[in-house]
C-alpha cells in the first residue's frame, strides 16, 4: 500500500483528566474512532485506549485501517498488560493525565505512596513522573519491540517532570522498546506563541512574576522552540525515538530536520465544550461528521497536515506515513544498525572536516 495516510496518535474509551478542577473526562466509543478514520481516509493509526473492549471495537469497525493500539497505563504495578491481544502493541504513560488510588503511587509524595492518613485526605493521585524507578516496573515487564506513547507536557518549569530528556533517558536505557515522544516535546497551543512586540523587548527587572506581562510568554515560546529542538536531536541520533507532532505549533518547524516523525490529530481532544440542556452532565459534546468538516479544530486530522505544509516542503510531510509505519514495523535490531550507519556517516564527515581544516591551516603557515 503506498497511498499511506498515518495519523500516529488518536484516543479510545475512556481519556482520563487531570487533578485540574476544571478538567474534563471524555469517553469515546470505538465506533466512533472508526467514523473518525473513515472521514479522514486514514490507512494507519497509532491509538490511546483505557479498556481492551473499546480498541477492539474500533478494529472491528475500521477494516481500512491499520491500528496499532497503545494501552493507558495508570496502575504501573498492578495493572495487566494486554500482550497477544490483536491490535496490542505497547502502552501510554502520561505526566499529568489518569489517576489511581495514590496509596498504590503518588508522584506528589517523596516516598511515593501515600499513607493512610494522607489517603482520606487525598484518595487519588494523577499523572506520573518519569524520572520516577516506578516507571521501570511497567517497562520491565514489556517484550521485545513494544511501544512506548510518553506524553511531552512543553513548559518553561524545572518542575516539568515531561521533557524529551526524561524520555531520552528511558530510551537510551531500554533499547529493545520503541518510545514515541508525544507532542515532539511540547503540546502547543497558545502558551507557545511568540510574545507580543509591540514596544519592544522590556529590559528592566520586574521581581514579582505576575506583575511580568513579558517573562511568562517569553519563556514558555522560547522553551517550545528548544523543546522542540531536543526533541528532534534525540530522534535523530536514536534508533529507538520517534516524533508525534500534535499539536501544530510555528516551532515544529525544526521537525524538518528530521525524517522520524509523522502527523497526530489527538483526536478528540482540543476545543472540547462540556454539554449543555436538561441532560448536560461532566462529559464533553461529542463530535461528529458535522464538526469534522470544520477547519477550526486542532484536531482536524486535513487541517493539521495543510498547516505543516505551509511551514515546510510538501514532500517531508508526506514522506513521514511512510517513515512511521517503517519504524513502527521493523525490529529495533534493524532500527539499530540503520543509527549506526547514520552515526559512522556523521563521524566520516568529522574525520573529512578535521583532516580539510588541519590541511588548510598548514598551506597557510606553509606560506
Amino acid at each position: 500500500m503506498d497511498n499511506i495516510k498515518f495519523d500516529i496518535h488518536l484516543n479510545v474509551g475512556k481519556m482520563f483528566r487531570t487533578a485540574k478542577s476544571n478538567s474534563l473526562e471524555m469517553f469515546y466509543t470505538g465506533k466512533e474512532i472508526a467514523d473518525y478514520c473513515k472521514f479522514y481516509k486514514l490507512t494507519h493509526i497509532v491509538c490511546i485506549y483505557d479498556e481492551y473492549e473499546h480498541l477492539k471495537e474500533l478494529i472491528d469497525n475500521a477494516p481500512d485501517t491499520k491500528v496499532y493500539g497503545v494501552q493507558w497505563i495508570v496502575d504501573l504495578e498492578n495493572q495487566e498488560l494486554d500482550v497477544g491481544k490483536e491490535g496490542w502493541y505497547g502502552i501510554k504513560l502520561h505526566s499529568h493525565r489518569g489517576y489511581r488510588d495514590s496509596r498504590l503511587y503518588d508522584r506528589t509524595k517523596p516516598s511515593r505512596k501515600a499513607t493512610e492518613e494522607e489517603w482520606e485526605k487525598k484518595p487519588l493521585s494523577y499523572g506520573l513522573d518519569y524520572a520516577d524507578k516506578y516507571i521501570k516496573t511497567v517497562l520491565d515487564k514489556l517484550p521485545k519491540n513494544s511501544l512506548v506513547y510518553m506524553h511531552t507536557q512543553g513548559g518553561a518549569t524545572l518542575k516539568n517532570r515531561a521533557r524529551p530528556e526524561h524520555v531520552f533517558m528511558l530510551a537510551t536505557e531500554y533499547r529493545n522498546l520503541k518510545f514515541i515522544m508525544g507532542h515532539a516535546g511540547n503540546y502547543g497551543g497558545m502558551t507557545a506563541s511568540m510574545p507580543s512586540l509591540r514596544g519592544g523587548i522590556p529590559t528592566e527587572h520586574i521581581g514579582q512574576a505576575s506583575k511580568d506581562r513579558f517573562r511568562g510568554p517569553m519563556q514558555n515560546y522560547i522553551d517550545g522552540h528548544s523543546a522542540v529542538l531536543q526533541a528532534v536531536s534525540y530522534a535523530n541520533h536514536t534508533h529507538n525515538i520517534f516524533l508525534d507532532s500534535s499539536c501544530y505549533i510555528d516551532q515544529k518547524q525544526l521537525l524538518s530536520n528530521t525524517h522520524k516523525w509523522a502527523v497526530g490529530s489527538d483526536y478528540p481532544f482540543g476545543n472540547n465544550k462540556r454539554s449543555t440542556g436538561q441532560n448536560a452532565n461532566d462529559e464533553t459534546i461529542h463530535f461528529d461528521e458535522t464538526h469534522w468538516k470544520k477547519s477550526g479544530y486542532i484536531w482536524n486530522y486535513d487541517k493539521q497536515v495543510e498547516l505543516f505544509e505551509n511551514i515546510m516542503d510538501k514532500y517531508l510531510v508526506s514522506s513521514t506515513h511512510k517513515h512511521a509505519r517503517y519504524w513502527i514495523e521493523t525490529d529495533v535490531d534493524k532500527l539499530a544498525i540503520d543509527c549506526q550507519r547514520s552515526w559512522e556517516r556523521t563521524k566520516d564527515v568529522w574525520k573529512h572536516t578535521k583532516s580539510v581544516n588541519r590541511q588548510k591551516r598548514k598551506d597557510e603557515n606553509a606560506s
